[in-house]
């Protein structure tokens, strides 16, 4: 049996990654394990039409929306982590896309296992390919993808 030693809970703050943490929080605490707790901000950008044209990559954001959906993130986590009885130092939040900035921090703080939900907040995602999927398939680290009791 792998023995972790570091542990990161991804959350977006869905009912799944609730019991992301809760999971994770139980598997730190049977392995003596350090618990990092991170929130991924993905800033909304607005497409321009001659950037998508010559990059392919959307051009304008807003940011005072930006500040706005930061300041609201780190209330959150702060709520999230007093809820669960563990200090702020346990929480993390980054600016970007999701998926990459989970991993990149999975291997910043050599993490040896990743605990996210299996799906977010988003229903499109389930459509479109989730964090979760990309996580998976990208990370240099076991993964533990959380579902709710009462899902098939």
């Amino acid at each position: 049996m792998h023995n972790y030693q570091t542990i990161l809970v991804a959350t977006d703050f869905s009912a799944h990654s609730a019991e992301a943490l809760a999971r994770g929080l139980q598997l730190s605490q049977v392995y003596h394990a350090a618990l990092h707790v991170l929130h991924v901000v993905e800033i909304p950008t607005y497409p321009v039409l001659e950037d998508i044209a010559v990059t392919g990559l959307p051009g304008i954001w807003d940011p005072e929306l930006s500040v706005q959906i930061t300041e609201e993130s780190n209330k959150q986590l702060h709520r999230l982590l007093e809820q669960a009885g563990l200090s702020q130092k346990h929480g993390h939040i980054l600016q970007g896309i999701a998926s990459e900035e989970i991993v990149t921090y999975a291997n910043h703080i050599h993490a040896e296992l990743i605990v996210m939900g299996k799906y977010g907040v988003s229903g499109w995602k389930r459509l479109l390919g989730s964090t979760t999927d990309s996580v998976l398939h990208h990370a240099d680290c076991d993964v533990l993808a959380i579902k709710l009791e009462n899902e098939k």
